[in-house]
């Protein structure tokens, strides 16, 4: 059995998965599989696979969404430990190793991440910032922000099975809504230096919209709400509730839904008083008293 299982969920991105096959298959560390769960591409993508020479197993199934996709593919994977890599991000060459060596050089069960570099459509860089990320019980930092992604981390299988994988309800975040309940049992590893490059390009761009944003802001009420609050200082979960809401508000006033941005915007404003708020709820009133 391999010690890592390396795992690849993807759907409609042939030319860069290429990519990300060649970061992965030039990694110092050997000892792992591959898996790729393809979410019902149209693309050519198997023939790609195919075509690559590369030692992949690969399994297609009907559009489902990429929590159905991960699941499976914590389903099919052998090794010990599992390793996320989405189909347009990259590998440095010695990101498993590190990876690797952190895990099986703590004592008790954890979870392994770092930061990550920017790169553009042609894999330029697009941003070299870089922040220290924590390690230990995290819930506070990660419940103010997105510092976890499942590319460049490192998993148990074991925990993974035994928290019930992601849930497939959601339709994006379902990455951070594990990663949040993992938080609360177990230890997070932070690595000073990037362990993945991260793409960005018009296909992921285009997630900035209401009904995405609506979304993380349920993970996150959820996640207070059922845990009766128990995990954070309330000072600090209103203040990022409110900040979500605010993001919620100006993207359905950007989008011309002015109730809406109206309802959030107050919102926002009642959880944590602040002037972007509220100068935003103006403007959403005025727009919504002009229709």
């Amino acid at each position: 059995m391999p010690t890592v299982s390396l795992c690849i969920p993807t759907y409609n991105r042939k030319d860069y998965l290429k990519q990300t096959l060649d970061s992965v298959f030039a990694q110092t560390y050997k000892d792992f599989e591959v898996f790729i769960v393809d979410d019902g591409s149209t693309d050519g993508t198997e023939e790609m696979i195919r075509n690559s020479g590369y030692n992949v197993r690969y399994y297609w199934q009907k559009n489902n969404g990429d929590a159905a996709a991960r699941n499976k593919l914590i389903e099919l994977a052998n090794g010990k430990y599992i390793a996320f890599l989405d189909s347009d991000d990259l590998y440095f060459p010695d990101s498993l190793q590190r990876l690797v060596t952190a895990i099986q050089n703590d004592q008790s069960k954890s979870v392994v991440y770092g930061p990550y570099l920017a790169i553009d459509e042609i894999g330029n860089i697009s941003a070299r910032k870089r922040k220290d990320l924590p390690s230990g019980f995290i819930t506070e930092y990660l419940f103010q922000e997105i510092i976890v992604h499942t590319s460049g981390s490192m998993f148990s299988k074991t925990i993974l099975k035994e928290e019930g994988g992601f849930d497939e309800s959601l339709p994006i975040c379902s990455d951070y809504d594990l990663c949040l309940r993992l938080s609360l049992k177990y230890r997070f590893i932070g690595l000073p230096q990037p362990t993945f490059k991260r793409r960005r390009h018009k296909g992921n761009l285009s997630s900035y919209n209401m009904a995405n944003r609506l979304t993380e802001l349920q993970v996150l009420e959820r996640f207070y709400y059922e845990n009766d609050g128990k995990a954070l200082l309330e000072s600090v979960a209103m203040r990022r509730l409110s900040k979500e809401n605010y993001r919620v508000g100006k993207c359905a006033l950007r989008e011309g839904l002015t109730e809406q941005a109206c309802k959030y915007l107050s919102q926002s404003f009642q959880k944590h008083p602040n002037i972007k708020s509220l100068i935003y709820w103006t403007k959403a009133a005025i727009a919504r008293k002009l229709k």
